[in-house]
């Protein structure tokens, strides 16, 4: 047998004859042409980016920014903007800061004879409009706003409706089991609370809905421990909470 790939005949311990192949340079050259295809591909990429023009290099290094940073950043006030994807929605111009927002709902609801019976405050979160038990909202097992409690929906809402600030409603119960009447559990309770006041936010106080988040958080968020009447009376509440612009809600 003759040619580069030929073997070399030997004989085993019985005598018989073995044809013995000689693989290592094939082995040996696959290797060899792999790495010369990846140095091509490399040479070929550097020089693809030594060709770019200033704008062509900003992009690129615009679009590695961004994949490193996990998405676009999202804009800090209402005078930057822009219209930037939440998900499925979209924040535009409009979105106030929450600093705006508590002043025109406090200067709203004085006006309106309100201001009393809510709890305004500017937390992690964002700005929350805290309703609870008592004359403005919830009385036991019920998820019916009181007159008082429509009011204070409708003035906030009012206002909450000029801007685009998403909105989160959140309702809670105490901690006392359901004992008959439409809902079997605390869960089914607390959505419902929250439920309610986005129908009015939206019906209403004109909101629009695609801004608006219910969400029922059942007993298991108090505000103080549940250890007294008077204590369940304040876990008993539903609290509209609107976040700074160009964020998504955030739950607690």
């Amino acid at each position: 047998m003759s040619g580069p790939h030929a073997g070399r005949a030997r004989k085993d311990a019985g005598g018989d004859v073995e044809e013995e192949h000689e693989g290592g340079m094939e082995r040996w050259l696959l290797t060899y042409s792999d790495m010369i295809t990846l140095l091509l591909a490399l040479f070929i990429v550097l020089y693809a980016l030594s060709s770019l023009n200033k704008v062509k290099y900003a992009e690129f290094a615009k679009g590695l920014k961004t994949s490193f940073n996990n998405g676009p950043s999202q804009p800090s006030s209402s005078r930057t903007v822009t219209s930037k994807k939440l998900g499925k929605l979209k924040i535009t111009k409009g979105a106030a800061s929450l600093s705006q927002l508590e002043k025109q709902i406090q200067q709203a609801l004085k006006k309106a004879g309100l201001i009393h019976d809510v709890n305004i405050s500017i937390q992690a979160r964002g700005l929350i409009v805290s309703l609870v038990t008592g004359k403005t909202f919830y009385s036991k097992d019920s998820a019916a706003l009181s007159p008082v409690g429509e009011r204070v929906v409708n003035v906030a809402g009012s206002v909450i409706a000029k801007h685009t600030n998403l909105v989160n409603v959140d309702g809670y119960t105490d901690n006392e089991p359901i004992l008959g009447g439409p809902y079997t559990s605390n869960w089914q309770l607390s959505a419902q609370r929250a439920v309610v006041v986005v129908l009015a936010l939206q019906n209403e106080a004109h909101v629009n809905p695609t801004r608006l988040y219910a969400v029922g958080f059942g007993q298991y968020h108090p505000i103080v421990p549940n250890i007294s009447p008077a204590n369940q009376a304040k876990n008993r509440r539903v609290e509209i909470v609107v976040s700074p612009p160009g964020k998504k809600v955030v739950l607690p």
